[in-house]
């Protein structure tokens, strides 16, 4: 018994400590949203590029760009295939614009990640919503390996 009460005090005090420690927004509560994205550096070009291409309708960067195994993810839990899905926008009618904000990236010796939100345009109504990208680096280039698509979603209440 003495143990549980000696284990619950430890616990409470390291939740206070730790909500302590976290920035605090407004009512004082900790905040937990992420600062302003500032992304720059070659993974930031590499993702501007690619919304360069994407816009250009460049299936020939795409082919290249994203690697034969890579995946889709979307917002209903499907697993894709990422370059069937990409050969799908890439060749839409009417053909679709991508605009990307918040732009969040971070790279290792092999590996990158890059997160933004984007409006698709180009269909009946603009998608938005939020993408994840994971690459790999292959030589001195990166390729995709894992595309994370979200949709935002609007639920109606009733």
């Amino acid at each position: 018994m003495k143990r549980s009460i000696l284990f619950a005090a430890f616990m409470i005090t390291v939740v206070i400590t730790a909500g302590a420690q976290a920035p605090r927004g407004q009512g004082g509560r900790p905040n937990i949203f992420a600062p302003t994205a500032t992304a720059s550096g070659p993974v930031a070009d590499l993702v501007n590029t690619i919304v360069t291409s994407f816009n250009n309708r460049d299936t020939a960067y795409f082919q290249k760009m994203v690697a034969p195994d890579a995946v889709w993810l979307d917002e209903d839990g499907h697993h894709l295939i990422a370059t069937v899905w990409m050969n799908r926008l890439m060749t839409a009618n009417p053909p679709r614009k991508l605009t990307i904000s918040n732009l969040r990236v971070n790279n290792w010796d092999t590996a990158a990640i890059a997160g933004f939100n984007y409006v698709l345009e180009g269909g009946t109504t603009p998608v938005k919503g939020v993408n994840t990208m994971t690459f790999k680096k292959t030589g001195n280039d990166w390729q995709i390996v894992m595309i994370h698509g979200a949709v935002d979603t609007v639920i109606s209440q009733h």
